[in-house]
């Protein structure tokens, strides 16, 4: 780390500490029936980072994240990183295979899941020996109870008290590693730095326009190159993340109504779908 006071280590978890501050009272993730502002999401990154440590994840260790577009996997964003581990945000698509063979690649002591994802990893567990902590967030399935390890509130829970930040030593570190889907090959790992991180979401929050008043959808999936980073830009400018579990039409369209949305980002099977669709019949998108 720099240590002239002219200099500031470039890193993204500072993106939400700055609105948790400024914002604290704003609405900064809607999932569901569920709302939480700025300081609520930032405790429960606290909370996450608490718990990781608690079991053993140390400056530079890898936690898996096997879910789809939820709280959790935005928190996932932060949380580690919060005591200086990596995230590998994991593509639910790829065969139970290939997510073990990422996961003993990049050596993650922890592995959350989403609790219909546990079919995958009922088949990888075995196969991941150095994953020492299965934890479920439990949402649409109920809890795998073959499968050992806390659900995901309980795990927030289970935090100690106190201060668990562990600074980076540079801006340079890694702070996430996401796969390829290995069409080629077995999956290949690209590192993204706390300084890269930061850039490209400032950038992106520029190009898009974004700012406090911006509600931003979660078509995109946050573990494709951390959600093309808007995990962190959208955060950067106290934006709303609205999250959605799945690509659908007709709850695209309710959401864009009922919360406002002003961005979201589409790849072109996405759009398909949704000009395509009854639901499109009448939809104003202006």
């Amino acid at each position: 780390m720099q240590q002239k006071v002219s200099f500031q280590d470039l890193n993204p978890l500072t993106l939400l500490e700055r609105s948790a501050f400024v914002y604290p009272g704003k609405t900064a993730v809607v999932y569901g029936s569920r709302r939480y502002t700025y300081h609520q999401f930032s405790d429960r990154v606290k909370r996450l980072a608490g718990a990781l440590k608690r079991v053993g994840v140390e400056k530079g260790d890898r936690v898996a994240f096997l879910a789809p577009n939820g709280p959790p996997m935005l928190e996932g964003h932060y949380g580690p990183l919060y005591i200086g581990a990596v995230l590998v945000a994991l593509n639910y698509r790829l065969s139970s295979r290939e997510i073990a063979y990422i996961i003993n690649h990049c050596g993650a002591k922890v592995l959350v899941f989403d609790s219909e994802l546990a079919p995958i990893v009922r088949e990888l567990k075995d196969d991941v020996p150095a994953v020492t902590t299965f934890v479920q967030v439990v949402d649409v399935a109920p809890k795998a109870e073959d499968i050992p390890g806390p659900d995901y509130e309980s795990f927030l829970a289970s935090a100690p008290e106190g201060v668990h930040r562990v600074e980076l030593d540079s801006e340079l570190e890694t702070i996430a590693i996401d796969y390829t889907s290995g069409t080629t090959g077995q999956p290949k790992g690209v590192e993204y730095n706390a300084r890269g991180a930061y850039l490209a979401a400032i950038s992106e929050a520029l190009e898009a326009v974004m700012s406090w008043r911006s509600v931003y959808l979660w078509t995109l999936p946050m573990f494709h190159c951390n959600g093309w980073c808007f995990t962190w830009s959208v955060t950067a400018v106290g934006a709303t993340h609205v999250c959605l579990r799945r690509v659908e039409p007709e709850e695209i369209y309710r959401l864009i109504r009922q919360e406002g949305v002003t961005h979201m980002c589409c790849a072109p099977t996405a759009l398909t779908s949704m000009y395509s669709s009854p639901a499109a019949e009448g939809q104003d998108l202006s």
